[in-house]
């Protein structure tokens, strides 16, 4: 089941929510899945809960209004690049280890074929059963 287009390909998971949590249950649970299409999940998610609270409807990061204790009102440059550099600190993590996975399967590649040692499934389910 689909192991010849997924098997061995490293892969992330990213996921938005209107609520607090939808996302991240969603996304825990189709990390096994594509452990089970033979994805190479990472480790890092990326979870953006309240998604209509962080990016504006262009996509761009909403930078908070000022709160009632006077703090900064966040419409100052230094305040938009700092939530914009957040956000790139926060998802770098999961990119940089797509990004490490990807070049070490492909360099991995020139010298073993993954499919030598794990065949793809050409007949049927049985296939996975122990013999």
């Amino acid at each position: 089941f689909g192991s010849s287009v997924f098997s061995f390909k490293p892969s992330a998971i990213v996921s938005y929510s209107a609520g607090q949590w939808g996302g991240t249950r969603a996304a825990v649970g189709l990390r096994t899945t594509l452990s089970e299409l033979g994805c190479l999940p990472v480790s890092a998610m990326i979870h953006i809960p309240k998604a209509q609270d962080v990016f504006d409807k262009d996509g761009n990061i909403i930078v908070l209004e000022a709160n009632e204790d006077g703090g900064d009102d966040g419409n100052n440059v230094e305040s938009a690049e700092n939530a914009e550099n957040q956000w790139q600190k926060y998802c770098g993590r999961c990119f940089s280890q797509l990004e490490w996975w990807a070049d070490a399967a492909k360099r991995h590649k020139e010298f073993v074929d993954p499919f030598d040692d794990s065949p793809v499934f050409m007949k049927s389910p049985g296939q996975r059963n122990a013999p």
